[in-house]
């Protein structure tokens, strides 16, 4: 090429290079921000989180970049998070089409997020670039150790040479899980919302320049209002306060309710399976479990049951995961002199060990809770001796540090004649204790209704007792009414306001309380009873049951 035409073309093009650069200097954002949604399954509050960042990118200004990024997949898969909106006008509408499915990737999501602001031509904000991520699950689904996922994190920025904010805010997040998402996003730069209206708030105050700074994010974290379960004979209901906000019909004659170890979910046993109902969503389900007779909690939102033989488990907060069966095959089950089948039976669960009992065939009364073993979650099964009496155990319950189960005890000898009693395992020696008496000698009969250990380790149970006619028929008079009773180094002692029903602690100053109508009555007259004033929530209520 000519030089004389080759130097002015050099020179126009270093102009606009010069142009160009100028031009992409002048165009950079003063705050560039990604947010990073958790779109995993099942997607718990994913309409609330849309809202909230619906409204965060409303409010953001023409010259502020804003994108939206989601993560859910498959760990390591390339598309398990993908950019769906670049600026706040096509936001709303993004992610307004969010629907939940996979796994929790959130660290491949962050790592994601990182490349968008990496490489010489990427548009960095001059003042401040942050990546703000909305975890509903609290937990990486890919990784086991959130401070080794957070140092990697950190590495990654030290290799881009990037000055990038990153902060994490948990939206319903169980309360056993925010530990973990804490490590990974550090104590000052990790915030909890459990409602829409706080959500939206602190995307405000991450996402907005002209919103007030959050560092270290100050976000309210207001519990959420208490309740407890109830069952009648064809429904479940949650009370919140003094009103019922949800519930699902069946058929709840076999038991009552119980609440998952992470008050997440309270369930039932139906003919038709597992009945649940999601305390935050209202959300309710049957998950079939092959005419299963009982379920138990067993870890967070986990819970078990027997199918045939095999502990099986499923958790509940996956909406897509299937029911596992575990690896130990306890031992047959036996026949009666009738020739009828007699089932195990679940009692209990903690921390990795089930309890299960076993009728041997010759106990009175529908063969009875005779053969108890303890089942480890390694597949274990450890013969913890024999339940006393010669009627099925109706109530099982491990202490909080998981070394003692008690169990109620019962013996039957007429219609009106069933002495009970609360009888404690040690799991270490295998030794059974049966607790002191409650009642008069002279009793003929006693129930417990309920057995429980609180927050501060007391062992409580709900006890009544009576004594029968002349022939031992019906109840002729109570000799003490149902109410509470907390076992202590002396014996079963009764407090100020325990003699009053069958009554649950559900916060301080709110009991849910069962009041029989009558002796001919089967089920109960339920109150909320708040600051002492009662009100009436339900008729015909059979059992109640308080998350712990």
């Amino acid at each position: 090429m000519n030089r004389r035409v080759l130097v002015p073309l050099v020179v126009v093009l270093v102009a606009a290079a010069c142009v160009a650069g100028y031009v992409f200097v002048l165009a950079a954002p003063d705050y560039r921000t990604a947010v990073l949604v958790d779109a995993s399954a099942p997607g718990t509050g994913l309409d609330e989180v849309a809202g909230a960042v619906r409204s965060v990118a409303g409010n953001s200004g023409d010259s502020d970049a804003l994108s939206l990024r989601r993560f859910g997949g498959e760990c390591g898969s390339p598309d398990n998070s993908v950019e769906i909106a670049d600026s706040p006008a096509e936001i709303a509408e993004a992610v307004g089409a969010l629907t939940p499915s996979g796994k929790a990737t959130m660290v491949d999501g962050v790592m994601a997020a990182i490349d968008g602001f990496s490489g010489l031509l990427k548009r960095r904000g001059s003042v401040r670039n942050r990546i703000v991520v909305v975890s509903t699950s609290g937990l990486d689904a890919c990784t086991g150790d959130p401070s080794r996922a957070r140092r990697a994190i950190d590495d990654r920025l030290a290799e881009e040479g990037l000055d990038l904010d990153i902060r994490i805010v948990g939206y319903r997040v169980p309360k056993d899980r925010q530990e973990r998402l804490t490590q990974f996003g550090g104590a000052d730069d990790t915030a909890f919302a459990d409602s829409a209206a706080d959500l939206a708030i602190v995307l405000d105050q991450l996402v907005v320049p002209d919103s007030p700074e959050a560092s270290p994010i100050s976000a309210p974290a207001p519990q959420p209002e208490p309740g407890y379960a109830f069952t009648t004979l064809d429904r479940m209901g949650i009370v919140r306060g003094t009103e019922v906000v949800a519930e699902v019909a069946g058929d709840f004659t076999t038991g009552g309710p119980d609440y998952t170890r992470d008050g997440h979910f309270a369930f039932a046993v139906t003919p038709a399976g597992v009945a649940t109902i999601d305390v935050r969503s209202g959300a309710d389900r049957v998950v079939p479990c092959g005419g299963c007779f009982d379920a138990v909690a067993t870890a967070d939102s986990v819970i078990s049951w027997l199918a045939g033989n095999v502990v099986t488990t499923l958790d509940l907060a996956d909406a897509a995961a299937r029911p596992e069966p575990g690896v130990t095959v306890l031992p047959d089950r036996q026949v009666d002199e009738a020739n009828r089948v007699l089932p195990l039976r679940i009692l209990a669960s903690q921390d990795g060990k089930t309890l299960v009992d076993a009728p041997d065939g010759v106990s009175a009364y529908g063969g009875g809770a005779e053969n108890l073993y303890l089942v480890g979650s390694g597949g274990d099964v450890v013969s913890v001796g024999t339940a006393q009496g010669n009627v099925a155990i109706s109530g099982a319950t491990f202490s909080p540090d998981g070394r003692t189960v008690a169990y109620v005890a019962a013996g039957h000898a007429g219609a009106c004649e069933t002495r009970s009693s609360v009888v404690l395992i040690d799991l270490d020696t295998g030794v059974h204790t049966e607790t002191p008496t409650v009642g008069d000698a002279t009793d003929e009969g006693s129930g417990i209704r309920d057995l429980w250990y609180d927050q501060d380790g007391d062992l409580n149970m709900i006890y009544t007792s009576w004594r029968c006619d002349a022939s031992g028929g019906p109840i002729v008079s109570v000799t003490l009414p149902e109410g509470r009773w907390r076992l202590g180094s002396s014996g079963w002692t009764r407090g100020e306001g325990d003699s009053d029903g069958n009554a649950r602690e559900v916060a301080p100053g709110f009991r849910a309380v069962l009041v029989s109508p009558g002796q001919e009555a089967l089920g109960n007259e339920l109150y909320s009873e708040v600051d002492g004033d009662r009100t009436k929530v339900a008729d015909d209520v059979l059992y109640i049951a308080v998350p712990d």
